[in-house]
């Protein structure tokens, strides 16, 4: 199989001759997809996902030092962890340039020899962060629908076996796309060294790039049912939300039935004050998540209609430059938990405090 080299003034990515013949700039030219790519896909990344390596660890601290008695505690934990991944890898794949600033050859190895899965690796982290976010958002609809069913069924054992499962069976189904690159060495006369490159593997190839079709295929798929799932469950918890907002109005000082609930008093249409206030919470989150979802259905919408939208093809430069922007709204979401945590939750509040007592305001009047 022929191949020339994408970037050609580094000679360190080979694709076939087809990708390259039928490459088009004419939409998004080379300059602005190069300096999009630096500044955004680069830069800002790096940044928020640097930002989300902070934040995650905070997370788990403060939910490791709560424990686990509440199943509430056991997803965001979960979520946390895969944010945690999609962060860690986005930061060390963009390490490439400060090693370069130490020797270039370096930079160049580490960027394309990382590049088969840490590219992918904050994507699928990604997809499983929004599975765990989708059983948050059903958990807490049966919660606000069905109390005092759901409380003795939905335990924290069984919510960790949903994050289990649920992680396992969406990351799995992406794995196969890590091994449809190989990493190869080759002398560079232009740095004296062997450079790492990066070409596509016998298996891209396979039964008519059926791997590359289910990529595709996923893409869509999880998107269009976690979104679906989402604004359903979304649209319930809302509508229990205000119906007991208006039931607490109705009850109060009268004699309806009651129900002594973790210390407060829920009538039987009612929500509790703490799990009124831990639904919003979580509804805050899982807006996020559908407006995160959005750009990314739209992309992999348009890869279907347009086969040529796709990396290394017709609209390289177009798919990547929306890409990048999906990646922005990728790491804002994954690196801001934290701070829905701090603003909504008084208990994690509290205990963030406790933790790290340094970090608690002063109250005015006092040294």
């Amino acid at each position: 199989m022929n191949v020339t080299p994408i970037y050609a003034e580094l000679r360190t990515v080979e694709f076939p001759q087809e990708f390259e013949a039928a490459w088009d700039g004419r939409i998004v030219s080379d300059r602005i997809y190069l300096a999009f790519g630096l500044f955004v896909g680069y830069w800002a990344v790096f940044f928020l996902s640097s930002l989300g390596v902070v934040t995650n660890s905070l997370v788990m601290i403060v939910f490791l030092r709560q424990g686990f008695r509440d199943s509430v505690n056991v997803s965001l934990f979960s979520i946390a962890v895969w944010d945690q991944v999609k962060c860690l890898a986005g930061v060390i794949f963009r390490l490439d340039k400060p090693i370069g600033l130490v020797n270039p050859v370096w930079g160049i190895n580490w960027k394309w020899t990382s590049w088969p899965y840490l590219i992918y690796l904050p994507i699928f982290s990604g997809y499983v962060s929004y599975a765990l976010a989708t059983y948050v958002s059903i958990e807490r609809c049966l919660s606000v629908s069905i109390p005092f069913k759901v409380k003795s069924l939905i335990t924290p054992q069984l919510t960790a076996s949903f994050m289990i499962v649920l992680s396992l069976l969406v990351f799995g189904s992406f794995s196969p796309v890590f091994f449809i690159y190989t990493v190869e060495y080759n002398y560079s006369p232009i740095y004296n060294a062997s450079l790492a490159s990066v070409t596509l593997a016998k298996l891209y190839y396979a039964h008519d790039e059926i791997i590359s079709k289910l990529y595709k295929f996923l893409g869509i798929f999880y998107p269009s049912v976690f979104c679906t799932v989402m604004v359903t469950t979304s649209a319930i918890i809302v509508f229990h939300l205000r119906k007991s907002a208006e039931n607490f109005d109705k009850d109060a000082g009268s004699k309806s039935s009651t129900t002594a609930v973790g210390g407060f008093t829920r009538t039987s249409s009612n929500m509790t004050p703490r799990e009124a206030k831990v639904t919003k919470m979580l509804l805050v989150i899982i807006f996020i998540y559908l407006m995160d979802f959005f750009p990314r259905l739209c992309k992999y919408v348009a890869s279907l209609i347009e086969p040529e939208f796709f990396a290394y093809r017709k609209y390289h430069n177009l798919m990547l430059v929306m890409s990048n922007t999906v990646w922005v709204l990728d790491f804002i979401n994954a690196s801001g938990n934290f701070f829905i945590f701090m603003g909504m939750s008084t208990n994690f509040r509290k205990t963030f405090y406790l933790i790290f007592p340094r970090c608690q305001p002063k109250e005015k009047g006092k040294p």
